[in-house]
């Protein structure tokens, strides 16, 4: 994990030095800002993110693989996670739907599937006997709190000042910390997924 790691904090480090600059001077070539703008769909920070949901769905495909029974569904529900989280961060898909559907009104939402969807995923680990069950649920709770709460921190910034350097700090500590639940993430199903059938990976 420590070379995705030090992969993406370059890249995050970078958009925000991007950031800054074109918040007191003047941006670099339209290119290198468009490529590690930190929020704007298909640049790098956010395609970083998510390159590594996409990979906790391809890692959970190989627990599917490698388990049978009810375990297999447990994972198949973590792979169409990864899976989706990974496209709707490639897509920018939160920001179209907050355009569309209003901050409030999405934020609800996403902290009502929360709420009930990944309860509902630990008790069928648990009642399956799916080895990670809880570290992986975990994970992806603060991926939860990542994603809906970081935005909810930016918007707080973004009203109450019209720094364009604090703006630029906020949204790379919420770019960032995505970045990271998403990291912690792929390490709980990188550790935990079954290897084998009814296994566990040594």
């Amino acid at each position: 994990m420590l070379g995705p790691a030090a992969v993406g904090a370059l890249l995050f480090a970078a958009g925000l030095l991007v950031e800054v600059r074109c918040a007191v001077d003047r941006c670099p070539a339209a290119g290198w800002s468009r490529l590690l703008a930190l929020d704007a769909p298909w640049a790098l920070p956010r395609l970083f993110t998510a390159a590594v949901f996409l990979a906790v769905g391809l890692t959970a495909a190989l627990a599917v693989a490698g388990s049978a029974a009810r375990v297999r569904w447990w994972w198949a529900a973590v792979l169409g996670l990864g899976v989706a989280l990974g496209t709707a961060k490639a897509a920018s898909a939160s920001s179209v739907v907050e355009q569309s559907g209003g901050r409030f009104t999405t934020l609800v939402v996403g902290v009502l599937l929360s709420a009930v969807g990944l309860p509902l995923l630990w008790r069928a680990g648990r009642r399956w006997a799916v080895h990670g069950a809880t570290p992986v649920t975990l994970a992806l709770t603060g991926c939860a709190v990542a994603v809906l709460g970081l935005d909810q921190v930016t918007a707080v910034v973004r009203s109450a000042s019209s720094s364009p350097v604090a703006l630029a700090v906020a949204t790379c500590l919420e770019e960032g910390g995505e970045a990271v639940a998403a990291l912690l993430l792929l390490a709980a199903t990188s550790a935990w997924r079954p290897s084998r059938r009814g296994g566990r990976q040594s």
